[in-house]
């Protein structure tokens, strides 16, 4: 049944969802009492396999799903009657406690508190509020508690499985098992250092393309931003790659915005600082009025990043989403004279292949060019994609003519 929720819930359901936030997620310790440690009412109710409902609320756990970056999400929605939280402001506290069941690993223990502005009584309609966190493959326990200002609180428990993908576990982006971490909606933070083997590692060039597929939109989503992002950082994690150089580009406003050139590791806070200065979808009118732009802009691109050099990289990864022009150009086709022969693979991720099923501007770009494509539209396909290109780098083949007509339409 739908209920029609007024304003006050509205505003309850923003400020739990946003504002009302406190601290963020975080980790808890068990030796000491005050905010940030679990006190001994918390852990009485987590050893516990008694469910409380004397805070009335509604538990639903989030199976754990595969990320792009090759780390699992899992995590719970909560459901609560806001006729419960009626009253002056209230603050609700949940806590819960993650245990790996394949190892003798330590439970992991996490918080986060929100707070309630006031609510009249006899209010109608829900509240809900969720929460995430990341996952090594394997087996868990989730102890769950929320505990209101008055001590009322509401508990549940459950066990979820993260089962990775054959093979994956071979690849350095996916964790270790029973690795539990707090989830960050953070994009472009610092990627911790790679151990990597000592001797002579690869030169891995990535071009990044951060234009949306659908032109109508100004710039990718948060989601597909992230699994963009994503993927390059499982790319940075392999230890067999030590070198980097990065080529991001923005085809709305034919920008090249932020390149990195042999690095030891890629700088994802100066990519996204480089990024946040891109307004995309905006374009000056000579541009408009230029219908060679995209075709000019595009070769430029593939000329000055596969033409053949002193130091050819030993790979060459074009990443994001399928490109398309806005405006008719002829296809930008570069030439085989003097291009370089690193190997070049094209992880195409389209999360809609239904959408934009033809081949786009990079694909018909690099028609002359022997190229490995693979279509991304889940992250088990990058994983997969990932997997090819190392036993490819390592092997030296590439695809077919036959199996690139098979891998895209």
């Amino acid at each position: 049944m739908n209920l029609r929720l007024p304003t006050f819930a509205s505003l309850l359901f923003a400020s739990l969802a946003f504002t009302g936030v406190l601290a963020g997620q975080q980790l808890l310790h068990l030796d000491q009492n005050g905010d940030g440690y679990l006190g001994p009412g918390d852990f009485a109710v987590l050893a516990s396999d008694e469910e409380r409902d004397d805070l009335p609320c509604d538990v639903e756990a989030l199976d754990p799903e595969l990320e792009y970056d090759l780390n699992f999400r899992a995590g719970y929605n909560a459901r609560i009657p806001l006729r419960a939280l009626a009253g002056r402001s209230n603050s609700l506290r949940v806590v819960f406690r993650i245990t790996p069941l394949d190892t003798t690993q330590d439970p992991v223990y996490m918080q986060r508190r929100y707070r309630v502005p006031k609510i009249e009584a006899g209010a109608q309609g829900h509240a809900n509020l969720s929460g995430k966190y990341r996952l090594g493959p394997g087996s868990y326990k989730v102890d769950w508690l929320m505990r209101d200002r008055t001590e009322k609180v509401c508990s549940s428990s459950w066990e979820i499985v993260a089962e990775t993908v054959e093979g994956f576990e071979k690849l350095a982006a996916t964790p270790t098992t029973s690795l539990v971490t707090p989830f960050s909606e953070e994009v472009f933070y610092e990627e911790p250092p790679v151990m990597r083997p000592r001797g002579e590692l690869r030169h891995v060039k990535l071009i990044i393309n951060f234009t949306p597929t659908n032109l109508a939109i100004a710039g990718l989503s948060a989601y597909d931003l992230k699994s963009v992002v994503s993927m390059a950082r499982a790319i940075a994690r392999e230890p067999e790659f030590g070198l980097f150089s990065v080529v991001a580009y923005q085809s709305q406003r034919e920008l090249i915005f932020f390149e990195q050139n042999r690095a030891t590791q890629i700088d994802f806070p100066a990519l996204g600082e480089a990024l946040a200065d891109v307004r995309g979808g905006t374009v000056d009118i000579e541009t408009l009025q230029d219908k060679e732009s995209s075709r000019r802009f595009l070769l430029e691109l593939l000329e000055q990043n596969l033409i053949h050099g002193e130091s050819d990289p030993d790979a060459i990864i074009f990443l994001g989403p399928k490109l398309v022009f806005d405006r008719s150009a002829k296809t930008a086709v570069i030439s085989p004279l003097e291009i370089t022969s690193s190997p070049i693979f094209y992880l195409i991720y389209n999360r809609n292949p239904w959408i934009y099923p033809w081949r786009d501007a990079i694909s018909s770009g690099l028609s002359n060019q022997v190229i490995d494509e693979f279509n991304i539209a889940e992250a088990k396909d990058f994983g997969e994609a990932l997997q090819a290109i190392l036993a490819r780098l390592a092997t030296g083949e590439t695809l077919t003519a036959a199996e690139q007509e098979t891998t895209i339409p």
